[in-house]
């Protein structure tokens, strides 16, 4: 790996809140903004955004996530506050064109974003396909009592994260790294974890917690239905890539569920792995792949007038 594709961190101030930043490559690439799926972080592209010629890519911790700022206490992380922040992020980055990179939730801010941005000129979607949790029709009002009684619960019992910032949750860097490893479907690789807990840990001396908002565990009172989420998902106009894991959350009916909302001509492809298949080895069909969506393929990147 090249100094200049190595990861660097930054930060930068939108919306009122404070950002920490992953970029990857030179300033004056094509520019690629890197979208973390729940309870990720901007280490999530740790291993392939390097590998991407002739980008800049610019992975955000989303808020409330990794080292960014946590909301107020009167706020919350719904899928369109955080694409309002990422539309402003790329206005303060003075980008005029680019291409999105979304892992998981990070497809559903995506979907999103679309319809607040016509600017984008491709999306890859890896193992996501737009909102990760829906609510039922007719749903809304049991489950905004549910998630309620849920975040009274975690504040009166002080768990899930709520106990005060100086007590420890792990004794020991490996309990947090295992905890991480086993989350949502047990298939991220050791060294996947262990990138995504590093980001997301603060060692207090005799133990070790993680820096997200704890509210992140716990679901937002007003979700999108699964129509909804649909209409977001069919409503993207720029070419669509959409690369799923062969052992990952999309296997079997879950892929039937979305796959009529995909857009015309969405390009759809399987890869060996779980739900985090990018953060395994990459392999060099899936880079290959990815530069070529994003119009960086073996014949170079395409001639475009970004940031003129």
């Amino acid at each position: 790996m090249s100094a200049i594709n190595a990861g660097r961190d930054q930060s930068l101030d939108v919306n009122g809140n404070h950002f920490a930043l992953r970029t990857f490559g030179n300033e004056g690439g094509y520019p690629v903004l890197a979208l973390h799926g729940w309870l990720d972080n901007a280490a999530s592209f740790e291993r392939i955004a390097p590998l991407l010629r002739s980008c800049f890519v610019v992975a955000p911790d989303l808020a409330g996530h990794g080292r960014s700022e946590h909301r107020r206490a009167d706020s919350g992380y719904y899928l369109w506050e955080h694409a309002d922040d990422m539309n402003a992020l790329v206005e303060c980055l003075g980008w005029k064109r680019f291409s999105v990179l979304g892992h998981s939730m990070g497809t559903g801010v995506a979907s999103i974003l679309a319809a607040m941005n016509r600017t984008i000129d491709s999306m890859v979607f890896i193992d996501g396909m737009g909102a990760p949790f829906t609510v039922a029709e007719g749903g809304t009002v049991e489950h905004l009592r549910k998630s309620q009684r849920l975040l009274r619960l975690a504040l009166r019992t002080r768990l899930h994260g709520f106990s005060g910032p100086e007590q420890a949750q792990f004794s020991s860097l490996e309990a947090a790294i295992d905890e991480r490893r086993n989350s949502i479907d047990g298939s991220l690789c050791a060294e996947g974890a262990r990138l995504l807990a590093m980001r997301d840990l603060i060692n207090l001396g005799q133990g070790y917690r993680w820096r997200h908002d704890p509210r992140l565990v716990l679901p937002e009172p007003l979700q999108l239905t699964e129509r909804q989420a649909c209409e977001f998902l069919s409503q993207i106009t720029c070419p669509l890539h959409l690369m799923l894991g062969r052992q990952g959350l999309f296997a079997g009916g879950a892929f039937d569920k979305r796959k009529s909302a995909l857009p015309p001509d969405t390009r759809v492809s399987w890869h060996d792995g779980g739900h985090h298949f990018h953060l395994d080895t990459p392999q060099p069909g899936l880079i290959e792949q990815i530069n070529s969506a994003l119009g960086q393929g073996e014949a170079g990147p395409r001639q475009r007038l970004v940031n003129e």
